[in-house]
């Protein structure tokens, strides 16, 4: 039995549902007890599965097909950092920058701001996300 399919059975039980015939199962049902289902739901919570790391490649092809530059959310390296301040001296804009190293302008920005080349983007100081 595949992971994802014990824990597709496990998350019925624990919403009070048979998990062969989808039908809800009876009040007196071991499973409607208050302890088992918190313990359904503890171990759900605790089973991520299998890990599957994408390689760079795949990650760049997920940017590319969700409509993202390719090196969205990529780690720089030390001759594109170099490279990066280097044009930006030399007059480069922040969106021919963005373009030339298929980044968003929020990352160039970013990484000039880390090499103190500019001021770093304030907009986001003191701002909490919240949960959606």
């Amino acid at each position: 039995m595949e992971h994802a399919e014990a824990k597709g059975l496990l998350s019925a039980l624990a919403n009070g549902t048979n998990p062969v015939t989808g039908e809800v199962l009876p009040a007196e049902s071991p499973y409607n007890e208050p302890l088992v289902i918190r313990a359904l739901f503890t171990v759900l919570k605790s089973s991520r599965g299998p890990s599957i790391r994408k390689t760079p490649e795949e990650r760049m092809q997920d940017n590319l097909a969700a409509g993202r530059p390719k090196m969205a959310g990529m780690p720089w390296n030390d001759d594109q950092r170099a490279e990066a301040a280097e044009k930006f001296k030399g007059g480069m804009s922040l969106r021919d920058l963005a373009s030339h190293f298929e980044r968003t302008q929020g990352a160039i920005h970013a990484e000039l701001a880390r090499q103190g080349l500019i001021e770093p983007d304030r907009r986001w100081e003191g701002r909490q996300a919240t949960a959606a």
